[in-house]
This record gives C-alpha cells, sequence and structure tokens, in this order.
C-alpha cells in the first residue's frame, strides 16, 4: 500500500486535496442553504398568518360597521314609518271632525248674528262646475268622486249647443262638495307628509 501511494504524485495529491475542500465548501454550502430556505419559509408562512389574521379581523370590523349601519337605516325606517302614521291619523280625525260639522254649516244660516236661523237657500252646482272641480283634483270626469248628477230635476238638456251639457244641474249640493273637499284635504296632507319624510330620509343619507 505504501508504495501504491509512493506512487501517486504530488500533482494529483494536490487535486484530491482541491475535490475534498470544494466538496466540503459544498456541503457547507448546502447546510446554509437549507437552513436559510427553511428559516425563509416559517418567515413566510408567519407573515401569511399575520396577514390571514388582519384581513379576517379587518373583515369582521367591516362586518359590524355594516350590521351597525344596517340598524341604524333600520330604526330611522322606523322612525319616519312611525311619523307618517301619526300624520295619518291626525289627518284622520281632523277628516272625521269636519265630516261631523258639515250638516250643521250647511243647513241654516244667519242673515246677521242676531238673526234667527233659517234654511240655507239652495245653491246649483252645475256639471260643469262638478267636471272642473273633479279635474283640478286630477279625478278623471268618469269616475264617481262625487254623487251622480240628479236627473230628476224637470230640465232637459239642451239638444244643441257647445258646451249646454255644463249648463245642467248637477244635483250636488253643498254638503257634497264640502265633504269632497274634505277628504281631498286628507289626502293631500298624507301625501305631503310621506313627500317631507322621504326627503328627510334623502338628506340624511347624503350626509
Amino acid at each position: 500500500m505504501k508504495n501504491l501511494l509512493n506512487l501517486i504524485s504530488p500533482a494529483t495529491w494536490y487535486v484530491v486535496l482541491v475535490v475534498v475542500v470544494v466538496y466540503g465548501l459544498h456541503l457547507n454550502h448546502q447546510d446554509g442553504y437549507d437552513r436559510g430556505f427553511a428559516q425563509a419559509k416559517a418567515n413566510g408562512e408567519a407573515e401569511i398568518a399575520s396577514l390571514r389574521e388582519a384581513h379576517a379581523l379587518e373583515k369582521q370590523a367591516a362586518t359590524a360597521r355594516a350590521l351597525d349601519d344596517l340598524q341604524a337605516e333600520q330604526a330611522k325606517g322606523r322612525q319616519l314609518a312611525s311619523q307618517l302614521a301619526d300624520v295619518r291619523d291626525n289627518l284622520r280625525k281632523t277628516t272625521d271632525k269636519l265630516t261631523g260639522e258639515i250638516t250643521h254649516v250647511t243647513k241654516l244660516y244667519r242673515r246677521f248674528i242676531d238673526a234667527q236661523p233659517e234654511p240655507l237657500p239652495a245653491c246649483v252646482f252645475t256639471t260643469g262646475f262638478v267636471r272642473v272641480w273633479n279635474a283640478a283634483n286630477g279625478v278623471s270626469t268618469a269616475s264617481t268622486a262625487m254623487p251622480a248628477p240628479d236627473t230628476t230635476s224637470g230640465t232637459a238638456a239642451p239638444s244643441s249647443g257647445a258646451g249646454a251639457a255644463d249648463e245642467l244641474d248637477s244635483g250636488i249640493g253643498q254638503a257634497q262638495i264640502l265633504f269632497n273637499q274634505v277628504r281631498n284635504g286628507e289626502q293631500y296632507g298624507a301625501c305631503r307628509a310621506q313627500l317631507n319624510r322621504m326627503i328627510d330620509w334623502a338628506l340624511n343619507e347624503s350626509r
């Protein structure tokens, strides 16, 4: 064996030494690479976990804010609905009160404050008057918003002439006219209140 070793030239030993050193450096580098990769992987996984946790917390907070906003909007809606219901109730009470007064204010009158009451003179409302009244209130002429004209008044309709039918007695009295106006007032008041509540809601949403 000794003779065999003597046959190996110094150059060969140098090559062997270089190979051993290079291989040792490679092993050391590989070990460092593995440790570095493992550390980087662990750091990355920790960062991902932290990001996931932060995202979950942010999502939870956003959900809570959305729920709070929804509950606030629902409470606001209930408040507006309650206010509108109160307005409608008050309008109906006013309508009932005024309706109860119609008979009183359409039957008797006094010529002056100390005079005795006497029957209220008849007041003729023509068919044209009723037509214009309904049109002004957005009611179709075919609607039955008021009682049908009294066709037993004995007044014959002219057979010709523009607008002649408008001059007929409609059969509508003061009580019916006043009753119609009271009901219209309730409907207009309800629409006005609803519109005001919608405006309030829209203004609050824009803030």
